[in-house]
């Protein structure tokens, strides 16, 4: 009787917050207080694919989504980004059907790394696929080893799972005692001068011995075709891989998986990862190439996730940042814009969800913009302050101009002309910025 209580109190809990254009975890918090069971129930019949990982998750799990309705498969995923228990549970609640238990899905979702093991307490998933382990909000994970534990607490739980990794990631090629069936993806190569500099201090040593690893090259951050030359501890067998990258620039890529050229509606190697993660999954899930191919390539933006609009005449690119990785692999997207004077805003909030800690802001190399070709500089959010003063630490020669208020750097925005604009905003001041927006009417949708 319970079971049943908590899934129909749930769903009108929804259908009400889907008119106030409300968050979706509250209603799986209360289907918890009233069965704390319930997602172990919901779950049945359905094929579940989990999606976790510092950096990523959100666009990866979207365009495997995109994919399996492409290849017309009943899926459903959590795209509103509500990844940790109880925004699960609402998702499984609200595509449950009451009348028809035996209708097989198959669900896409993404996980928040601490609550892996939460979630795989009651679901016994078909694939867990992990995209990379940075160092995120310092208050919540500690250091990346921490965020390494929990996730391998929740692959310890589901034995019979399919791991796909990203081999390009030593610490999740070091999943000592874990026997699942493992599929690595990565680079073949990369043209880059980077070998050991800019390295993530706590990733770039050998988790077997201390020794530093040495790297034939770095993508980006610690991620590359890493060895320890003492103990011999290197890189996984790649069994899926880019091949060559043909075009990188701000607004698309080209790259090759096996003989496949794909075009990717965004620049940046990270959204190259993204897909290179997403193809993998559809490639075990047995999807044929050729759906996969077209869908990727028809794949439109996540909101907050590069995602493009207008204000008045100038050309916004909104992009979230959350943590040094992220933040320097975003300057670097943004540096590919060789053609643009532009002008960047930061917008920073120390909310939970963004991490308290806003100090990791100092290890950002910011240092980088004093190349690009800015016009001038702008920052919001409720550390604002601090994150003009980070700014000023760079020495750069440009304006910098400090806001408190949304409503003023909207009308900062509104009083320019034709202007590229990049906007880089941490996690909660991205939902409030867009929904701000989005009241404005310069926004389609909430998310």
């Amino acid at each position: 009787m319970k079971k049943l209580l908590s899934i129909i109190v749930t769903k009108i809990i929804i259908l009400f917050l889907k008119f106030k254009n409300k968050g979706s975890s509250f209603p799986g918090k209360i289907a918890l207080k009233i069965y704390p069971d319930i997602l172990k129930h919901v779950s049945k019949n359905v094929e579940t694919i989990l999606i976790t990982g510092t950096n990523g998750k959100t666009t990866t799990t979207a365009l495997t989504n995109h994919i399996f309705n492409n290849a017309f498969i009943d899926c459903f995923s959590n795209s509103t980004g509500a990844n940790m228990l109880t925004g699960i549970v609402t998702t499984y609640i609200k595509n449950y059907n009451l009348f028809n238990r035996k209708i097989s899905k198959t669900a896409i979702i993404e996980v928040d790394e601490a609550s892996l093991k939460h979630v795989c307490k009651y679901i016994q998933p078909k694939i867990i696929a992990v995209t990379n382990i940075f160092r995120d909000q310092l208050d919540r994970y500690g250091e990346v080893y921490t965020t390494l534990n929990h996730i391998k607490e929740g692959i310890k739980l589901c034995s019979n799972s399919k791991l796909i990794l990203n081999g390009d990631e030593p610490l999740l090629c070091s999943l000592e005692k874990v026997y699942n069936n493992k599929f690595f993806f990565g680079f073949d190569n990369f043209k880059s001068d980077e070998n050991t500099k800019n390295l993530n201090v706590e990733a770039k040593n050998c988790k077997f011995c201390g020794e530093t690893y040495t790297y034939n090259f770095i993508t980006y951050n610690h991620l590359g075709d890493f060895k320890c030359n003492n103990c011999g501890f290197k890189r996984e067998k790649l069994d899926f891989s880019i091949a060559d990258i043909l075009e990188n620039n701000i607004n698309e890529s080209i790259i090759k998986i096996k003989n496949n050229v794909i075009t990717i509606n965004q620049g940046g190697i990270y959204n190259i990862y993204n897909v290179l993660c997403a193809y993998a999954i559809s490639t075990v899930c047995s999807i044929p190439d050729y759906i996969v191919i077209d869908s990727i390539k028809s794949f439109s933006k996540v909101f907050g996730r590069q995602e493009n609009f207008k204000i008045k005449s100038n050309s916004i690119t909104m992009f979230l940042v959350k943590n040094p990785a992220g933040f320097n692999e975003t300057l670097n997207t943004i540096n590919l814009d060789k053609n643009s004077e532009m002008s960047i805003g930061f917008l920073l909030n120390d909310n939970f969800a963004d991490g308290q800690d806003v100090s990791w802001i100092y290890d950002v190399n910011l240092e980088m913009i004093k190349n690009f070709n800015i016009k001038e500089l702008f920052t919001g959010g409720i550390r604002t302050h601090d994150m003009s003063l980070r700014l000023n630490l760079t020495e750069i020669e440009k304006p910098i101009n400090t806001f408190e208020k949304y409503e003023d750097i909207l009308k900062y925005l509104e009083s320019k002309e034709n202007e590229t604009i990049y906007i880089l905003c941490s996690y909660t001041c991205m939902l409030e910025f867009r929904k701000f927006l989005y009241n404005k009417n310069y926004l389609d949708v909430v998310w």
